[in-house]
C-alpha cells in the first residue's frame, strides 16, 4: 500500500509539473505571438492580456467597434489597470449623446497608461476646441516627455497653433515656465515662415523678463539676417530705454561693458581675427577701460572688433580717442562707416600709424536716404589683402562716438 501511494504521489507530482512546464510555455508562446499573431496567441493562452490589447486594437483598425469593445473589456477583466483599454473603448464608443462617457474613458487612459499618446492626443485636440488652451498645453507637455517619437508632430502643431492669439498667450505662459520644449519651440518660431507671430511671442516673453540672454541674441540676430534691422533695434534698444538708460548711437562707446562674443543687438562685436590679439585694459590716459589692440606681424583685414549702427539720413561725425605704439603697416589703419550690405565704405577716417600718445580722431560722414538703412563701424586696414596688409604693434582706442552734426559747419 505504502508503494502504491508513493506512485500515486509521484505520479500526482508529475501531472503537477506538466501542467506548471505547460502553463510556462502557453505564456512564453502566447507572449511571443501577441503583438503580430493574437488570435494563434490566445489558442495558447486565452486569457492574455497583451493578445486581447493586440485584438483590440487589430478590430479598432477595421472599424469593428462592437468586437474591439469586447476585447478591451476582457483586458480589463484580466488588467483592470490597462490604461489603453479605456482609450480602446471611448474610440469605440458612438459620440452621439456619449460626449461625457468618452471623456471620462480617455481622463482614465490618461493616468493609467501615460505614455500612450492617443488619449492626451484626443484631450488636447478636445481642449484646444473649447478654448481650454492651458489644458491642451498640459495634454502636449505630458506627450513630449514620456513619448519622444511624437515630438516632432508635437512640434508642427505648437507651431500651427500659434497663429490662434490666444493659444499664443498661453504658450508664453507656459515657456516662462521653462519647459523640456521650449528650446525647440523658440528655435521653430525663428525659422518658421511667420515672423510676425514668432516677434509676438518672443516679444511678450522679452516684457516679462522671460527671456534668456542665449535666446534673445539669437533672436535679434535672426531679425539682422533678414534686413530687419529697424525690428531688431527696437526689441535691442526698448529693453533698455525701460532702465532708464540713455542709448547713444554708438553703445558701450567707453567700454563700461566689456564685449564678448556672445554680445547681443547693437553693441560691440568680438571677432575672430588671426594675427590680432585684443584685450580691455585700464590706461593712464583713459577714463575707464580701453581697447587694446595687439598686432602680431601678420596679414589682417581689420581689427577684431565690429559695432553694428543704425542712423537715418544725415549727416554724422565720429570721434575717436586713441594712441598708439609703433603701429607699422604699408598704409595704416583707418575707421570706416559703411552700409550694411554695400562693400565700400561711406566714410574713411585719416590714416593711424606710427606712435602717438592720447589724441582725438575726427571723421565726418553722410548717410544717404536710399540704400543704407543699417550700417558697420569698423576699424579696417585698407592694404590690399596679402602681405602687403601686414601689420605689427599696439593700438589703444577709446570713448568712441557717433554724433549728429546736421546744421553744423
Amino acid at each position: 500500500m505504502t508503494g502504491i501511494r508513493r506512485w500515486a504521489l509521484l505520479a500526482i507530482g508529475l501531472a503537477v509539473v506538466a501542467i506548471i512546464g505547460w502553463q510556462i510555455v502557453a505564456v512564453t508562446l502566447a507572449d511571443r505571438t501577441a503583438g503580430r499573431a493574437p488570435m494563434q496567441a490566445l489558442r495558447w493562452r486565452p486569457d492574455d492580456p497583451d493578445a486581447l490589447l493586440a485584438l483590440a486594437r487589430q478590430q479598432l483598425q477595421a472599424q469593428d467597434r462592437t468586437a474591439a469593445a469586447a476585447s478591451a473589456r476582457a483586458v480589463l477583466a484580466q488588467a483592470p489597470l490597462q490604461g489603453e483599454a479605456f482609450a480602446i473603448l471611448a474610440q469605440s464608443t458612438k459620440q452621439e449623446g456619449a460626449g461625457g462617457r468618452i471623456l471620462a474613458l480617455y481622463r482614465i487612459a490618461a493616468r493609467r497608461a501615460p505614455r500612450d499618446p492617443v488619449a492626451h492626443a484626443w484631450l488636447a485636440d478636445r481642449a484646444m476646441q473649447s478654448g481650454d488652451y492651458a489644458g491642451a498645453l498640459l495634454q502636449i507637455d505630458l506627450m513630449y516627455r514620456v513619448v519622444p517619437s511624437v515630438r516632432p508632430a508635437l512640434l508642427s502643431a505648437l507651431m500651427a497653433y500659434t497663429a490662434i492669439p490666444g493659444f499664443a498667450d498661453a504658450l508664453v505662459e507656459a515657456l516662462g515656465h521653462r519647459p523640456d520644449w521650449r528650446s525647440s519651440v523658440i528655435s521653430a518660431l525663428l525659422t518658421g515662415t511667420d515672423q510676425v507671430v514668432a516677434s509676438r511671442i518672443l516679444g511678450a516673453l522679452q516684457r516679462q523678463g522671460g527671456l534668456e540672454p542665449s535666446e534673445r541674441q539669437a533672436w535679434l540676430a535672426n531679425l539682422m539676417s533678414q534686413d530687419r534691422w529697424g525690428e531688431a533695434y527696437a526689441r535691442w534698444v526698448g529693453a533698455l530705454a525701460r532702465k532708464g538708460n540713455a542709448v547713444p548711437a554708438v553703445y558701450n562707446g567707453g567700454f563700461d561693458t566689456v564685449p564678448g562674443e556672445e554680445t547681443t543687438g547693437f553693441d560691440w562685436r568680438v571677432l575672430r581675427v588671426p594675427g590680432v590679439l585684443l584685450e580691455f585694459v585700464h590706461d593712464p590716459g583713459a577714463p575707464g577701460l580701453a581697447a587694446h589692440a595687439m598686432f602680431l606681424g601678420r596679414p589682417v583685414t581689420q581689427v577684431n572688433l565690429e559695432h553694428p549702427l543704425l542712423l537715418g539720413p544725415g549727416r554724422y561725425r565720429l570721434q575717436v580717442r586713441m594712441r598708439a605704439e609703433d603701429l607699422r603697416s604699408s598704409q595704416g589703419l583707418a575707421w570706416t562707416v559703411t552700409c550694411r550690405d554695400q562693400p565700400k565704405p561711406l566714410a574713411s577716417s585719416a590714416r593711424i600709424e606710427g606712435s602717438f600718445g592720447w589724441r582725438e580722431l575726427i571723421m565726418d560722414l553722410v548717410v544717404p536716404a536710399e540704400d543704407c538703412a543699417g550700417q558697420w563701424l569698423r576699424l579696417q586696414n585698407p592694404a590690399p589683402p596679402g602681405w602687403a596688409s601686414t601689420v605689427s604693434g599696439s593700438l589703444w582706442f577709446d570713448e568712441v562716438a557717433i554724433h549728429d552734426s546736421n546744421g553744423l559747419d
